[in-house]
């Protein structure tokens, strides 16, 4: 394909200076457009890849959409050679570099972006399009504070995604929850691919934000937990309530992001408002055409952002600026070394209220900034008291057990005081009832062999039923040249399980496999750490760590055998190993 070299020029003005991304020969550039002397964002594929129409179709479909909100579509074409979709450059930074610079955000910061993002999937999702591939790196936070979304309709396209889907719209709501979670945490909880951390589970579940990070108001957490966590088997919640929800509880925004973002020339640092007087309010929201309630005061960007050294402002951080509006008084100086509780939202919160009440975990707390001086020294000593009078016991118990004469080192525990009773720990078996279903989340359409993947569940071990990949030209994984990270069997193990191990029976060798547990069947790549890994010979197991547990299983192999004409590879049968959890 032509114009694959920085320093070419596209279309006679968008010389290509910087790749951003690369997928399956479709490429993501920075360029500069000679004719407006301004930076452009350049997606580019050859003319004769499959995905060239779906990429037109989607440039298309964003610039219908016509949200400021949306780096807007500035040009798309396609001809003999290559199909580009052109669009504006936003000056700022992303929200996965503005949190790997700064860290988590407050709560009511998070929640204003997240719902910036689900007000516009509102607008594209009422006319039938999705963004595809929403993640914190396609959420910009520019130079004057708003929220952009980048790469809308189109990244999905360059992926090989039909954004235009039911499934598309599902997995970008599930994603603007991510973005949430990701803002409050600085961990990424949602379905889509990201450079970012993944949030930690427990047993396959997302941890709630409250027991990852304190002072998580309870409404963003249980909103969280409604759409990352418990609420899987719930009905999933529509753009529209998600905004109502985040907007509820964050209100309208008064100043953007007072953080630094990257650390390079491109980025710049979030920039606080200009505040209009209370009796200025009325005529901006006359010459803007807005309703007064729903007055945002005009941006300007300082010679440098304001500290955040006081994160709790004189008023709320997203109240509206409505006429009338009397600051509270400042409050005293307070000593350098007093603690400041920090604010949360109260009791009177009339945002969105879930019927759940979430999973019964640990969670969190704040501490009690009210408590007496010297308390915590008296408990602690309280504490280490009530230790010492359980080892006193508990030697005592020991040496009790020692003199008893039928406790011996042949027969432990059959004494009068030993744990005969006790039944023993169960052991792993293999899991019946199983089925599978192929995962290839980077093929068009989405399936390998979905006919024969049955087969490898069928108890048979016979290579006359095996399940095989396609034959490719290269390599599978995550190596420079790789045409795709993997490809995947989900098994549904039709209940919950504690997954030991999992055995496999190979028609070649050696295949890269990576085992996922999880309480939802996958629909894309996996995120986070595996639960065990390995390279499988003809015949082989993969033992998983702290036996995980979860109602399916994903084997994602990521590398193939060498074989006639290229790589494939080819599955006789897998057998999951574990103990019931239900």
């Amino acid at each position: 394909m032509e114009f694959t070299q920085s320093g070419d020029v596209l279309a006679g003005r968008y010389q290509l200076t910087d790749l951003l991304s690369e997928s399956r020969e479709g490429r993501f550039w920075r360029a500069q457009d000679a004719v407006l002397g301004r930076p452009v964002a350049v997606h580019v594929l050859d003319a004769r890849d499959e995905r060239a129409p779906r990429l037109m179709a989607a440039a298309r479909n964003s610039a219908a959409v016509g949200d400021p909100r949306m780096l807007r579509v500035l040009d798309a074409a396609q001809t003999d050679q290559v199909a580009y979709v052109v669009n504006e450059w936003g000056e700022g930074a992303s929200l996965e570099n503005a949190l790997a610079a700064g860290g988590p955000l407050p709560p009511q910061q998070a929640a204003w972006i997240a719902s910036e993002v689900a007000d516009l999937l509102v607008l594209a999702h009422d006319q039938g399009h999705a963004h595809g591939r929403l993640n914190p790196e396609a959420v910009l936070l520019d130079d004057l504070g708003a929220v952009r979304v980048i790469g809308f309709g189109v990244d999905a396209a360059l992926h090989g995604i039909d954004p235009d889907t039911r499934d598309s719209q599902r997995r970008d709501r599930v994603d603007a929850v991510g973005v949430l979670y990701a803002a409050l945490t600085g961990k990424w909880a949602g379905e889509t691919l990201s450079s970012m951390p993944p949030a930690p589970r427990d047993h396959g579940r997302v941890l709630r934000p409250r027991q990852v990070r304190a002072g998580v108001p309870r409404p963003l957490d249980d909103l969280c937990d409604r759409v990352l966590g418990s609420g899987a088997d719930m009905p999933p919640l529509t753009a529209a309530e998600l905004h109502s929800a985040l907007a509820g509880f964050s209100g309208e925004p008064t100043a953007p992001l007072n953080r630094p973002s990257a650390i390079d020339e491109d980025t710049q640092a979030m920039a606080p408002p200009t505040e209009l007087e209370p009796a200025e309010a009325p005529a901006a929201a006359n010459a803007i055409g807005v309703a007064p309630d729903a007055v945002r005061p005009q941006r300007q960007r300082p010679s440098s952002p304001p500290p955040m050294q006081d994160p709790t402002p004189s008023k709320p951080l997203f109240a509206d600026e409505t006429p009338g509006y009397t600051p509270p008084p400042p409050r005293p100086q307070q000593p350098p070394a007093a603690a400041r509780r920090p604010v949360a939202p109260d009791a009177s919160y009339n945002g969105w209220q879930g019927p759940w009440t979430g999973a019964n975990v640990a969670i969190a707390e704040e501490p009690d900034y009210n408590q007496k001086p010297g308390t915590n020294w008296i408990r602690v000593a309280m504490g280490v008291a009530l230790i010492v009078l359980v080892l006193i016991a508990g030697s005592i118990a020991w040496n009790i057990l020692g003199d008893d004469p039928s406790t011996t080192a042949e027969n432990p525990g059959t004494g009068s005081n030993g744990g005969g009773d006790n039944p023993a720990a169960a052991e792993p078996t293999v899991i019946k009832g199983i089925t599978a279903k192929d995962l290839d989340p980077h093929g068009d359409p989405p399936t390998e062999y979905p006919d024969l993947v049955g087969g490898v569940v069928d108890g048979k071990n016979d290579p006359a039923t095996a399940w095989r990949t396609s034959t490719y030209n290269d390599q599978i994984g995550d190596g420079p040249r790789s045409l795709k990270p993997g490809i995947g069997i989900v098994l549904n193990l039709k209940g919950d399980y504690a997954v030991d191990e999992v055995k496999f029976n190979m028609n070649a060798e050696p295949t890269d496999i990576s085992v996922y547990v999880g309480d939802s069947p996958w629909t894309e790549d996996p995120t986070g750490a595996a639960a065990g890994k390995g390279s499988i010979g003809r015949t082989g197991e993969i033992k998983l760590d702290d036996a995980p547990e979860g109602s399916y299983v994903l084997v994602w192999i990521t590398g193939l055998p060498q074989s006639e004409g290229g790589y494939r590879t080819e599955v006789n049968e897998v057998e999951v190993l574990g103990t019931s959890v239900s």
